[in-house]
């Protein structure tokens, strides 16, 4: 096992117990280092100590020698004022000490450093959120951000040495900082109280500051993916723009120059930047690049194995960490045994899967989706790494189990819970949850597609997938049966992952599963159904073209309905790849019928539409979000579904963000990032256009497209305008984020960068909270599912 984490692999004995990180590699180890060009005090042992004030539960008070101290129960014996009776989504209530300012101005200072003591008896993850508010120009929080607020997960009994950087927080009339934590229950390990004490609290202006910004690099920075480039695509790293005029590509292991170029200097619908291109060296090994005095960190340039190997190895060990039901070492025990499903006189204890987020909800689409990534990545890896093989299947294993474990057998299946607590297992007391049931056709359209898809890579002699095969054949029934009789069926509550799906991407499903019905039972009336239900996706899309005011023609994306009103688009949740796989499947099982050429013209569309996204944010990897109408907002219905916990404001907000985009003609705009509101974060959107673009690329031998689903990745592991790496432990420059029940887990990915209020450009603070830096388990499945194309494009191109 010749790998860069071997040592670690080892000691967690394959991922049984959690990898552990160096964090000398992390954004806070590097803040912590830097210089203080000025400071102010808040709160030492001689000021301070006299002004803060107890907010909510528990207790605080101020120690002898400047000392806050913050102390209460794990958990209470009420839900707090307003929270449901079964408390979804509720914590036991928050504990709070804090400070008032007469409207301060702190825009002189960028950094806010401190240090904090937890003693939580058997807590795996102890943390503090930090808030700030500002009454300034712009108000922190505002009602659909909390850029102001920040969770820092601590190592419990120890002085942590902690700093936020705010350089973009608007901080011209500060009024208040906090500290605080919520109270969210007790794991099998802990004891009964949390005590924190908080000292050193400075205001503090430091050399060479992070930025959360806009497209432009720091002055020193050169962005380049971590985890390298491809022999045969292209490979670029990103400066501010600047004066040097060559770069060289060092051997890292000799020292030898391998390649020299000429820095180019480019201007781009978002900036001017400095380029560096070396695409025609393409041997194998592990480098750096020079750029006048500028080093990178070392990289390497070889097959799709060589690269993200590791990141396969991490993100099981993020999906294994956040099993539900399953003693997971140094983070949880058995949990949530007491979250019941109930359904015609039955009840199912709706645990096992992998907890959905930092939050530890669960949702059943979203473990299904990660157990079927799974089979598809140790499909490809069986040949050449047969351990890394086994532990994906093992893991998918545990998926599979709650797959079946949700099923009532007539179609109801139990969905999803709004957990945010540890709740004690015992059944009959206060803090037992409810999980949703439902008989829908959407998800058990999507459901069946993963049972078969996951039965077709088991082993032959695999005693699941007789069982899978049954199952998925009944699954799809009932959801034909209900879509006959309700048609696209009334959506269940917002909660649901699935809440937002339109009708095309229903159709795209039912198709895709229909199609793996075919496959699985060779009957042909799934086939017929497979073409039935892509007509309507076919009759979604945009085929003719739209007309730019520059003379282009835009073709290839999809509407929400053939009525073509409202586009696609995704915000939060990110399922662009579903249309292509209905059509990936169609091809493959059925590549002589008459309609073929149409399908594929289908395919050729939609990835000259891709490509036309990768222009307005180059000479970064990110593909834009896509084009939108001007009167979407006006489709009541569709922009609800879209666009949760909004008020009407959100529909002028709406017309706003895309004055921010790009204007194509008089009805449409191009938006590098969506429209959002409440929810905000692009990482599932771009790794799911990512593996929509892989199966184009594959479908139609399209290299450029292979390139372009590749570039997501590296858009995750630093090539980004921050340089950082957004998954926890791979890379370099990786930040804390927001996994406040389980704490830092290496493989974790964020929900993603988002953008300021109503702007157009990436921001990515410090400041670690939900949504945008709150970590998915989903994005492990995104990851690993477009992986397994990039294995397949290496074995098609090698053989």
């Amino acid at each position: 096992m010749a790998t860069k984490i071997a040592r670690e692999l080892e000691r967690s004995n394959l991922i049984h117990r959690p990898l552990k990180v160096d964090e000398s590699a992390s954004l806070e180890a590097d803040s912590l280092k830097k210089e203080v060009l000025d400071r102010i005090v808040i709160l030492d042992g001689a000021a301070g100590g006299d002004s803060w004030t107890h907010r909510g539960l528990g207790a605080s008070s101020v120690l002898e020698g400047g000392l806050l101290q913050l102390t209460s129960p794990f958990v209470m014996d009420t839900w707090p004022e307003g929270s449901p009776s079964d408390g979804d989504y509720s914590t036991y209530g928050h504990v709070g000490i804090y400070r008032t300012f007469e409207h301060e101005n702190w825009e002189r200072f960028n950094r806010i450093s401190f240090e904090i003591f937890p003693d939580c008896s058997g807590m795996s993850n102890p943390h503090v959120r930090v808030k700030i508010k500002n009454d300034g120009t712009i108000k922190i929080p505002d009602i659909y951000n909390r850029e102001g607020s920040n969770v820092i997960n601590l190592k419990n009994r120890q002085w942590n040495a902690c700093s936020m950087e705010i350089p973009d927080l608007p901080r011209d009339g500060i009024t208040e900082l906090e500290f605080g934590y919520d109270m969210y229950g007790k794991d099998r390990a802990s004891g009964d109280t949390m005590k924190y004490l908080i000292r050193n609290v400075y205001l503090e202006r430091v050399a060479y500051p992070n930025i959360s910004k806009g497209w432009q690099p720091r002055s020193k920075d050169i962005i380049f993916s971590h985890n390298g480039y491809s022999v045969d695509q292209p490979k670029t790293m990103i400066l501010a723009e600047q004066q040097t005029s060559a770069f060289t590509v060092i051997e890292l292991e000799t020292g030898e120059v391998k390649f020299t170029g000429p820095v180019k200097h480019i201007s781009t619908s978002i900036g001017s930047f400095s380029v560096v291109d070396f695409s025609a060296c393409k041997e194998k090994g592990k480098y750096i690049v020079r750029v006048g005095e500028l080093l990178t960190k070392p990289f390497e340039i070889g097959g799709a194995a060589d690269r993200w190997e590791d990141s396969i190895w991490k993100s099981i060990n993020f999906i294994y960490c956040e099993r539900c039901g399953c003693p997971v070492h140094g983070i949880h025990g058995s949990c949530h045994d007491d979250i019941l499903a109930r359904h015609n006189g039955g009840t199912i204890i709706f645990n096992g899967g992998w907890h959905d987020a930092g939050d530890v909800s669960q949702q059943l689409v979203q473990t299904a989706e990660v157990a079927s990534a799974l089979y598809e990545i140790a499909h490809q890896v069986k040949e050449s790494n047969y351990p890394l093989y086994l532990r994906l299947v093992e893991e998918g294993e545990w998926g599979v189990d709650f797959i079946l474990k949700t099923r009532f057998g007539d179609g109801y299946r139990a969905t999803s819970a709004g957990i945010r607590i540890w709740s004690d297992g015992i059944m009959g007391n206060m803090d037992d949850m409810t999980a949703r049931v439902h008989n829908n056709p959407y998800e058990n359209f999507i459901l069946s597609g993963i049972e078969a898809q996951i039965a077709l890579f088991m082993e032959d002699g695999d005693q699941l997938r007789d069982k899978l095969t049954a199952c998925a054949v009944q699954d799809f029934n009932y959801a034909v049966e209900q879509f006959e009789l309700k048609g696209f069926a009334p959506k269940p509550i917002f909660w649901e992952h699935t809440y937002m799906s339109s009708e095309s991407l229903f159709m795209a499903t039912a198709s895709w599963s229909a199609s793996l019905q075919y496959r699985l039972t060779g009957e042909a009336s799934y086939a017929g159904k497979a073409v039935e239900y892509l007509d309507y996706v076919i009759d979604s899309q945009e085929l003719a073209g739209i007309r730019t005011d520059d003379g282009q023609t835009v073709a290839g994306f999809f509407y929400r309905t053939p009525e073509k009103k409202v586009v696609q688009h995704f915000n939060h949740q990110a399922r662009e790849h579903l249309y292509l796989q209905a059509f990936d499947e169609i091809l493959k099982t059925q590549p002589g019928h008459a309609k073929r050429d149409g399908w594929v013209e289908s395919v050729r569309s939609y990835g000259e539409y891709v490509k036309f996204l990768t222009a307005f944010t180059a000479p970064y990897p990110m593909l834009s979000s896509g084009i939108y109408r001007v009167d979407e907002n006006e489709d009541s219905e569709s922009f609800a579904l879209q666009h949760l916990l909004v008020g009407e404001e959100a529909k002028a907000w709406y017309t706003e963000q895309l004055k921010r985009g790009v204007p194509l003609n008089d009805d449409y705009y191009l938006k590098r990032f969506p429209v959002w509101f409440s929810f905000k974060g692009n990482t599932a959107i771009v790794l799911s256009t990512g593996k929509a673009a892989s199966l184009a690329g594959m479908l139609l031998e399209d290299r450029e497209l292979i390139s372009i689903a590749e570039s997501q990745l590296q858009w995750v592991v630093g090539k980004n305008p921050f340089g950082q790496s957004l998954m926890y432990g791979e890379g370099y420059n990786f930040a804390q984020q927001y996994s406040v029940l389980s704490g830092e887990i290496v493989g974790e990915i964020p929900v993603g960068v988002q953008t300021f209020e109503n702007e157009d450009i990436p921001y990515w603070p410090q400041m670690n909270n939900a949504t945008y830096k709150e970590v998915w388990v989903g994005l492990a499945g995104k990851w690993l599912s477009l992986l397994s194309d990039l294995y397949a494009y290496d074995k098609r191109n090698e053989a």
